[in-house]
């Protein structure tokens, strides 16, 4: 009678684990399967980026330099407009001269006088040298601008990064800590098999090994998770931690040849070199056009004693410098500004053949990315669906327990490779936009 109680009462408890652990599994289910934000968190993740876009100092800089160069079209600017300055000049007898008397001296004192001048001038033309310097400066500026975009891209790509690794680590937590509990469910039920004498000792050596090997496991991806989260607060400080992965919301262009157009066209990388090749067309055109001579128009008001308003010339009078003879400066600066055109061509042309293999890999890898998630997918559904089988059969049939221990590590392997590779896809459309130049327009990195 003792007997039979006891087998009862460890029968129950097993049901009962079993059933604590299949509604345990079902919630974990539903987590692993929702592995993307909800609307509402990811708008507010967007305006995140934005904000700490606007906040970060690489972006801050890049602002800067932009201001600088503006700044610096308006300085040549300048120079198409008048000038007016004003002269003083004292003027006293020879240090070396003798006097015999103060009164000598004060006469000669009384002979000074301080000439006084105010200059103003206008440049009449130098045959289009300084409208082309500020061209020059203008297409640095669009450089500049495009380098800023770029930079700012970047910016927002490692921020999403972080975001994915952040997610990545909390979701393989989520799913580590539900296998630290599966298996240590599964190893109480071998201890009542092996004190029943219904199993060998080995069994539960065995299973408290892999419990072991499971929390080490957890351990491990807490730690990583805390290293991706300090990355996260170095990007985007006193936001909230990305848990799931970004939605991703966009068109990815299938066809290599419009995908090439459009980043051709768009990417900033290839735009700021192309800036910098028209600059430096500029500067050429500059360079030839200062074998003309500089004309301007002077107009000069003379004061020689300020004691007397009405001792004061005007003068009016048309400049005209002309450097005719340099040693062949102009020619040897003609040939290098050529060099340097020829050799930011060869930078854009090696910027764009890098540009379309990452472009034509990329598209490869994500004309693949629906099939090769559709078979994690599978995997992890196979595994699951094996794993609450050999549960059911484990009174029905003789499943050993070690069995069920490698369906847990089998299913957890599969969670494991879904979310990986779902991260993996969702970051490499993530670089699709942003080797097309899309990624700023998706975010609004232009304002």
């Amino acid at each position: 009678m003792i007997s039979n109680n006891k087998n009862t009462f460890n029968y129950c408890l097993v049901l009962s684990l079993l059933l604590a652990s299949h509604s345990i599994l079902s919630d974990i289910n539903t987590k692993i399967y929702d592995l993307s934000m909800d609307d509402s968190r990811h708008k507010a993740f967007i305006n995140d980026m934005a904000e700490a876009l606007t906040q970060h100092p690489e972006a801050l800089l890049q602002s800067s330099l932009v201001k600088q160069q503006i700044n610096q079209v308006k300085i040549v600017k300048s120079e198409l407009k008048p000038t007016m300055y004003f002269q003083a000049n004292s003027k006293s007898p020879p240090l070396d001269s003798e006097t015999d008397s103060v009164f000598q001296s004060l006469q000669q004192k009384n002979r000074s006088v301080i000439d006084q001048t105010l200059v103003v001038e206008q440049l009449i033309t130098d045959f289009g040298k300084t409208r082309n310097r500020v061209f020059q400066q203008e297409e640095v500026l669009n450089a500049n601008k495009s380098t800023r975009l770029l930079e700012k891209s970047k910016l927002a790509l490692r921020m999403l990064d972080g975001c994915f690794n952040t997610a990545v680590f909390a979701l393989l937590l989520e799913a580590s800590d539900s296998s630290v509990v599966r298996h240590k469910e599964i190893t109480d039920l071998i201890k009542i098999r092996v004190d029943s004498g219904r199993a060998p000792g080995r069994e539960l050596s065995r299973s408290l090994a892999r419990l072991a090997e499971a929390k080490a496991k957890k351990l491990l991806i807490a730690s990583n998770l805390s290293e991706a989260e300090s990355k996260f607060n170095s990007l985007l400080p006193t936001k909230q931690i990305c848990k799931k992965f970004p939605v991703t919301k966009f068109l990815i262009q299938s066809k290599d040849t419009n995908a090439l157009k459009t980043a051709k066209a768009e990417n900033e990388e290839i735009k700021s070199a192309r800036f910098k090749i028209k600059s430096l067309e500029r500067q050429l055109r500059s360079i030839q056009k200062g074998k003309y001579p500089l004309i301007s128009a002077e107009l000069r008001a003379d004061k020689y004693d300020i004691s007397n308003s009405e001792d004061y010339n005007l003068v009016g009078a048309v400049k005209v410098n002309w450097n005719i003879y340099q040693g062949k400066k102009r020619r040897i600066q003609e040939q290098n500004t050529r060099e340097q055109i020829r050799a930011a061509t060869y930078e854009a042309m090696v910027l764009e053949r890098n540009l379309e293999s990452l472009v034509i890999s990329n598209l490869a890898e994500l004309n693949q990315s629906s099939q090769k998630l559709k078979a994690f997918q599978e995997a992890y559904e196979a595994n699951s669906t094996s794993r609450e089988q050999l549960r059911a059969q484990f009174f029905a049939a003789n499943i050993s327990l070690l069995e069920l221990l490698q369906s847990e590590r089998d299913y957890l392997e599969a969670a494991e490779s879904l979310i990986l590779n779902t991260k993996q896809v969702r970051m490499s459309e993530h670089l699709h936009l942003f080797y097309t130049g899309q990624l700023n327009s998706y975010l609004d990195l232009n304002i």
